[in-house]
């Protein structure tokens, strides 16, 4: 897979993402991490974790990949993978914890049920029983972006109706859809939900919480599957 280290594009070996995950008691994937303060702030309070941000953009990651990587300050494990959720690296697998924060674009469409394929292809890479938190900025449909479409504003007890079968489908059970309080924004520690919050006097985010129930394949013969 394609490592962001400052302005450089390395190949970490499937050998060395075994080596890796082996040496943690767990994987945290950020997908469409932007800037990847989430997942540093996430390496930085859990060093038995192995953290994991990707982005299809890699110039945005460069900057904290670098300081990530660095031998005096740096974050041993904290990693930066540039790769969409549509385009998972074949070496990927054994996530715990993936977490989808305020996505946008593509990313929204896919978590929203336009692409079964994408949440599949997510669950994949995942270990059995793996937890799924994704946010939901409600700002989108106030007015709608493109990529909500004509879908209306979620609610907790629509994202039930909307999400819950097309997530059973590809081996997701939705577990929970909340408002989220405002400390639990800010506690997200995302550079996205510090502009939004900074920009408006009240952010509105749903939350949905998942867990993985059922197989969708391998993606490996040492990666986890769904169970």
């Amino acid at each position: 897979m394609r490592r962001i280290v400052g302005k450089q594009v390395l190949e970490l070996a499937a050998t060395e993402f075994d080596e890796l995950l082996a040496a943690h008691r767990g994987a945290v994937l950020d997908v469409g991490t932007g800037d990847g303060k989430h997942a540093q702030y996430v390496a930085q309070r859990n060093p038995e974790l192995l953290v994991i941000g990707l982005d299809a953009a890699k110039d945005g990651m460069r900057e904290i990949s670098a300081k990530a990587a660095s031998r005096k300050r740096g974050l041993a494990n904290l990693v930066y993978v540039w790769a969409s959720a549509e385009g998972l690296p074949a070496e990927l697998h054994g996530i715990t914890d993936l977490r989808i924060l305020m996505p946008w674009g593509s990313l929204l469409r896919g978590v929203l049920g336009s692409d079964p394929d994408m949440l599949r292809g997510l669950a994949a890479v995942c270990a059995p029983g793996a937890t799924m938190l994704i946010t939901l900025n409600l700002h989108a449909w106030r007015p709608p972006v493109p990529e909500v479409g004509d879908r209306p504003e979620p609610t907790p007890d629509s994202a039930a109706d909307m999400l819950a079968g097309i997530y059973t489908e590809v081996g997701w059970r939705l577990d929970e859809a909340r408002y989220f309080g405002q400390e639990e924004v800010r506690a997200l520690a995302t550079s996205w939900t510090r502009r939004l919050n900074s920009s408006r006097s009240r952010l509105d985010v749903l939350g949905l919480t998942a867990t993985l129930v059922q197989r969708s394949g391998d993606r490996s013969t040492s990666s986890c599957t769904n169970s």
